[in-house]
């Protein structure tokens, strides 16, 4: 009686590898991270700024300081309202697009009862 053993290689240590929308899903989520530190940052300089050089500071930088404050004011309530309240879900990931129903019926494809 004969008995067949075949045997397989595993590349890359036998990982499986990330599906590509979670990988984008993965670096979106770091981008709108990085890119909210970066506005808190700002911001928090900003504020920084106009509390403890008031005197030092040349009317007109006092100025532009005031309006780059004004305009950050929005983005730091779209950033809370982003984090906060809005939900992370992705819409579900479809590697093939439906195919309008006219289509599938010219097609024969589609099964009416």
């Amino acid at each position: 009686m004969e008995t067949v053993t075949e045997k397989t290689t595993v590349k890359n240590g036998g990982k499986q590898k990330d599906d590509p929308h979670i990988q984008l899903m993965k670096l979106r989520f770091w981008a709108r991270f990085l890119i909210s530190l970066l506005a808190f940052g700002l911001f928090g300089w900003l504020v920084f700024t106009m509390v403890n050089k008031p005197d030092e500071l040349a009317q007109s930088s006092k100025d532009l300081i005031n309006l780059a404050f004004g305009a950050f004011l929005p983005i730091i309530g779209m950033l809370g309202k982003h984090w906060f309240e809005v939900s992370h879900d992705e819409p579900e990931h479809n590697p093939e697009p439906k195919q309008p129903i006219e289509e599938e019926e010219a097609n024969g494809s589609l099964v009416t009862p």
